[in-house]
Order: C-alpha cells, then structure tokens, then sequence
C-alpha cells in the first residue's frame, strides 16, 4: 500500500478524527497537485461551517473556489472503493464520513421545514447513477428507453432497484452490502458541505447539469433543451467527486414520503415503515425537468411500481 492509499485508509478506518484530513491534504500539498490540497481544505472549511452558515459570510468565497476548481478539472481526493459486479463491470463508491449538515428547503411545503440532521456513520456513495452496463450486468435486461451502456439506467420501478441491491449483494458474497440510500443520506453527499440550491450555487445552466433549459428561474438563464439522458460524469462533480445528483434521472431513495419535521433528527429513516399514500422518494430532478425541480433539496415520490423514462437510481454501500 503506498502512502496515499494508506492515507485514504485511515480515513475510513476513523473518519471523524479531522487531523486526518489535514494530513492528506499536506501530503497533496507536497506530492500531488497543489490545487487538490486547496480543494480538500476548503470543502472542509464548508463541512465545519454548514449547520451554521449565516455565520461564516466567507462560506461563499470558499464555495466559488471549490466550484472554480472543479469545473477546471481539479479531481477531489476522496477515499473510493471499487466493486466488481459481474461480468468484472466495475462500480465505484465515494466515501462520506459521518457529520451533520441541513436538510430540506422553503420552496415546497414538501421541503420544509429545513432541519439539522445528524448522520453516526460514513457510507459509500455510487459516484454515479447506475448506468445500463452495470443493471444489466446484474440483472440481464436492457429496461432503459435511452439506450447507452453509459446513460443511466431508467425505467425501473422502486421494487426493481431494490431487487439489484439485493442480487448485487448476493454477488458480493459478503465483501459489501449495497442498498438504496436514504434520503438524508443523499441530501448529505450531495450537498457535501454546502447550503445552496445547488451543490455548484444557487443557479442552474445547461452547461453544468442535464435538465429542462427552456425554463428559467432563480436567475438561471434558458439554455439546452436534451430532451434525453446523457452519459453519466459529463459534467463536474461535487467535492466528493458524485457525478449528475442535479438532473439526468430523478433517483430513488429507500425512504418513504413523509412531511418534515423542524426537530433534530440524527440517522433518519422511513424505510422499515409503510406511509399512509404508498410511495417512495425520488431526488435530483431529471433531463425532463426545469430548475427548481433540481435542487438539492426538491423532492419527488411515487408508488414503488411506478416506472418512467426520467426515472433511475444510485446505490450506497459500506463494507462487510
């Protein structure tokens, strides 16, 4: 194991412990690229500060930097994790420690009220949606309406997700168990420390995101119209390196819908218990829809056989 690797490891093995962080970043500082080491320390100046923004103007300094590096190709230096899936179709998670952060939003009633939410554990999440190579990989069909080994897979139904995370562990044979996130745990990677409608800002455009761009709003200019998904990674991602969270396909969460709560909440979870009108939560928006419909915060849901082309998912692991 060289001494990035062991660094990286070390992070998982005691994620909470922050020198740790600190620590790699000094060692990208030296040995890597200069502008990676920048980037890690200012998405930990944004974790730190996230459940009290208000309170730390120059938060928004430091988001425009880390979007400023992003977008020019600067790679983030998180600890990742590769599965083999059959056919030695690989799926790469990031690793998100545990932390609080804010969830939800004031634009739908459905958002509010926004909440701090405490997360006791850090979990692997699928650098991107779960593309058509990789569903069928697993499950041996080609559902998706879009074709591209690529794309996302779409038009699979909440129940067929799950049936993946339980083949897929089976495959796995006790190396991981895969499963759908909740949405706290979505909310939270991809935010990745930041309080925006957005993780890149406040304003969406075709250039950073695959949605609706006829539509405007909040500022955000008309823009591409796709009308289609698009190859999963074509845009940048956010400081720990997730991929399309804003657009492409709405992704389903383990989580049944229920209305918020302004209480504290520390690892929410509405997976086990059945909700009153019987559907399961979507995040991120898709090619289909227009900005608001994108934010971080926005929240769709649907009966768990429901199936449509603008509808995929993402998977989150922790190792066995």
């Amino acid at each position: 194991m060289n001494t990035l690797d062991a660094l990286l490891a070390g992070i998982v093995a005691d994620p909470l412990e922050e020198t740790r962080w600190l620590v790699l970043a000094d060692w990208l500082e030296e040995f890597d690229d200069p502008r990676r080491a920048e980037l890690l320390r200012l998405h930990q100046r944004l974790l730190a500060t996230c459940c009290e923004p208000d309170a730390h103007p120059e938060r928004a300094d430091w988001q425009a930097r880390t979007v400023e590096l992003l977008s020019a190709g600067v790679r983030p230096c998180v600890p990742q994790h590769a599965l083999e899936l059959p056919g030695a179709v690989p799926l790469v998670g990031s690793f998100v420690p545990p932390g609080s952060f804010l969830m939800g939003g004031t634009e739908y009633d459905s958002e509010k009220p926004v909440h701090n939410v405490t997360l006791t554990r850090g979990w692997f999440m699928g650098v991107y949606p779960i593309t058509q190579a990789q569903w069928k990989a697993v499950m041996g069909t080609e559902p998706s309406h879009f074709k591209g080994p690529n794309k996302p897979v779409e038009q699979v139904s909440w129940g067929e997700c799950h049936e993946f995370c339980g083949k897929l562990t089976a495959h796995l044979n006790g190396v991981a168990t895969v499963r759908l996130p909740t949405e706290a745990e979505w909310e939270c990677a991809c935010r990745a420390g930041t309080t925006t409608h957005y993780h890149f800002g406040d304003v969406l455009n075709a250039d950073v995101a695959n949605y609706n761009g006829t539509y405007t709003w909040n500022g955000s200019p008309k823009g591409q119209n796709r009308q289609t998904t698009t190859d999963v990674g074509s845009f940048a991602p956010n400081p720990w390196g997730l991929f399309d969270l804003h657009g492409n396909v709405w992704e389903w969460c383990a989580d049944w819908y229920a209305q918020y709560t302004d209480d504290d909440r520390t690892d929410p979870s509405r997976d086990t218990e059945q909700s009153d009108d019987n559907t399961r939560v979507l995040r991120g928006g898709s090619w289909l829809n227009v900005p608001r419909s994108c934010r971080a915060a926005a929240r769709s849901w649907f009966a768990p056989t429901y199936r449509y082309d603008n509808c995929g998912f993402r998977v989150c692991f922790r190792l066995d």
